[in-house]
């Protein structure tokens, strides 16, 4: 029986080589690409880190684009992962990628291969 896995979801964020416009709805699409993947993972009954998440520090008035983040998501790949989830290459998910690897973590990038949960070992609301 499968238990829940952390999973780290790695794909593109933020798009290069195009106008400001272009690059702000290439970020938004990347990153509700990666929240379907997430949710979907959790849907299996997985615990899903989404790094794209992030996406709304960075579009916040208050935000410092010098903050180190990239070494934040990495912390969570390397502290925290048990597994990677990699939609498709960009610099930052290829890197992701080869951490993984190095890790020794499990690589899925097909939902159909991410075993599913049975519902006895699931996480349960809390209150």
């Amino acid at each position: 029986m499968s238990e829940p896995l952390r999973i780290y979801v790695a794909g593109p964020y933020c798009p290069h080589n195009c106008t400001t416009h272009e690059a702000i709805r290439f970020a938004a699409h990347n990153v509700d690409k990666a929240l379907w993947f997430g949710l979907e993972l959790m849907k299996k009954g997985h615990i899903a880190f989404v790094p794209h998440v992030s996406h709304f520090y960075h579009t916040h008035w208050n935000c410092d684009r010098e903050y180190p983040w990239y070494a934040i998501d990495l912390t969570y790949l390397t502290n925290w992962a048990d597994a990677l989830f990699f939609i498709h290459g960009s610099k930052g998910a290829d890197l992701e990628l080869k951490t993984a690897q190095m890790l020794g973590l499990p690589i899925f990038n097909n939902l159909d291969k991410v075993p599913i949960v049975p519902e006895s070992k699931r996480l349960k609301m809390m209150m």
